[in-house]
């Protein structure tokens, strides 16, 4: 099964397994509507998590290839900033004139990516109900066929069927 980084317009980025893109959209609306998000299929991936003392999880690290291809991706204006960074040459940490250089391609990330434009549900009652919550269209579309579909089952009309 695919794994699909989703970068979402405010900076964020989450990673989920879905057979399709649609899927990995429905799977990504626990956390907020993707649609419109570039979703990007990832070939490697490693993430190492630390346990606490307290019994949670830290992340610790990206592998090194998953870190190349995440920030080449998802964030190449943060990345070129990353590289380009004066450090200091003692501690290789960023210079102030490095820090703020920094700050600024997060500011930049954060603005680049736009949403793109989405289908619309096919029903005027789809839109309705995309307009008061949000939902993907594709879990809409699909609840408005089923709903439909149970109350055409039970729909008994009077007199003679035509």
């Amino acid at each position: 099964m695919p794994l699909y980084l989703c970068r979402w317009p405010n900076g964020d980025c989450s990673f989920v397994w879905a057979t399709t893109k649609g899927e990995a959209v429905e799977l990504l609306d626990e956390t907020a509507n993707a649609e419109g998000c570039p979703l990007t299929r990832v070939q490697d991936f490693m993430v190492h998590f630390r346990l606490t003392d307290t019994g949670q999880l830290e992340f610790e690290e990206y592998g090194e290839v998953t870190e190349d291809a995440l920030f080449g991706t998802a964030y190449p204006v943060l990345d070129k900033a990353l590289l380009d960074a004066p450090r200091d040459e003692q501690s290789g940490q960023p210079t102030a004139d490095g820090v703020e250089m920094i700050r600024a391609a997060v500011d930049q990330e954060r603005e680049r990516v736009k949403p793109k434009k989405v289908a619309e549900p096919q029903t005027e009652l789809g839109r309705r109900i995309k307009s008061q919550t949000d939902a993907p269209t594709r879990i809409i579309d699909r609840t408005v066929r089923k709903v439909g579909k149970e109350k055409l089952e039970q729909f008994r009309g009077h007199g003679k069927p035509h």
